[in-house]
């Protein structure tokens, strides 16, 4: 698939991506650039692939890619980007980005101190904080190799390569579905708590730090389809495995009242404490301020939206950014009010190997 790297070079709207138990597909947007929207609400009667960033903002906007091109299964897909090997030869340079500085342990502990007092002093119910490991890229590093990695790695996953010239270009591997549905049948997860995966079994027994944590999702997910007039029924919480990581997982099945309104239900969805925090808008500006970077499109969410048809949207929790030098990983962790510091790290350092494993 080297003409992946040809398709990048030639700065071109495309997402690669596979619904777990589904084909991959491979969608290009060739006569026009994706557009941007300013708002969650833009997206009320809307057709395609969304990649939505943590915040919107000018640098990091939220796009809709409406393609002219869809492929199904690696056989066609690779048929197809064998043409675009062929043309590499006449390619442009793209424009890149250099590196954010590499978060480090003092930095992620000073941002540590300023979360856990805010807690401790009760201004909030919980906060997640997260960080970033920037590794260099270097000569053996395969983009095409990686991606079928995570293909083989995580099939329980959504997994997904995206490039635009606005965004760059993602790769990542998902377990967390924010929305997903057709026709009468819908669905949610609340998904939070993560323990090691160790010698293939799932762990039994969670520490009421997790179980709270968890639980603090599963109401806030329930509230917010309530405030949307849906009554769901819900099955959990269970434990699941995601890559070598286990979850805490809860679901909500229900059907919708509003198909043409799936911008605003997801403005009311996202983002969820499991990315962010409570009370949702104070935690916030509280994590943009305090954080000490920008997470871009990590903890956001993507994929497609159809009000008419199937929908699968995956927030975009384990993922990675890829520039010219180098790969910028991305993973956080929720706090409470006892949340301990060398915990959280060693738990954001578990949740980074689910992309080093996939660029080893």
């Amino acid at each position: 698939m080297i003409g992946i790297e040809a398709l990048i070079k030639q700065n071109k709207s495309f997402v690669i991506y596979r619904v777990p138990e589904e084909e991959p597909v491979l969608i290009l947007q060739s006569a026009s650039p994706s557009f941007s929207l300013n708002e969650l609400d833009e997206l009320d009667g809307k057709r395609g692939f969304v990649f939505a960033p943590f915040w919107i903002s000018d640098s990091s906007p939220l796009m809709l890619m409406q393609p002219d091109v869809f492929i199904k299964g690696w056989k066609d897909i690779n048929s197809y980007l064998s043409k675009e090997e062929c043309a590499e030869d006449v390619l442009s340079d793209v424009d890149t980005k250099d590196c954010p500085q590499a978060d480090n342990y003092d930095s992620y502990s000073q941002a540590f101190s300023s979360f856990i007092s805010s807690l401790r002093e009760k201004r909030f119910e919980k906060l997640v904080l997260s960080r970033t490991s920037v590794q260099p890229k270097n000569s053996s590093f395969s983009l095409e190799k990686a991606l079928l990695n995570a293909c083989e790695r995580y099939a329980d996953a959504f997994v997904y390569l995206y490039h635009t010239p606005q965004t760059g270009t993602w790769l990542g591997s998902t377990p967390e579905i924010l929305l997903s549905g057709k026709d009468e049948q819908w669905n949610t997860v609340a998904l939070a708590g993560t323990l090691p995966f160790h010698r293939a079994v799932l762990p039994n027994a969670w520490s009421d730090k997790n179980i709270r944590e968890q639980q603090l999702v599963v109401d806030y997910v329930r509230n917010q389809l309530t405030a949307f007039g849906i009554t769901p029924e819900e099955k959990g919480p269970f434990t699941v495995r995601a890559g070598e990581l286990a979850h805490l997982k809860s679901e909500f099945s229900f059907a919708l009242p509003e198909k043409g309104r799936l911008g605003s239900l997801l403005g009311l969805l996202h983002p969820t404490p499991a990315v962010c925090g409570l009370p949702k808008e104070e935690a916030y500006r509280f994590i943009l301020e305090n954080e000490g970077y920008n997470r871009r499109y990590y903890s956001g969410f993507l994929g497609w939206i159809n009000p008419d048809g199937k929908t699968d949207l995956y927030v975009n929790l384990r993922c990675m950014e890829i520039g010219a030098s180098c790969l910028t990983l991305y993973a956080g962790g929720g706090l409470l009010s006892h949340s301990e510091m060398e915990l959280e790290w060693k738990e954001t350092e578990a949740k980074l190997q689910t992309m080093l494993a996939i660029i080893k």
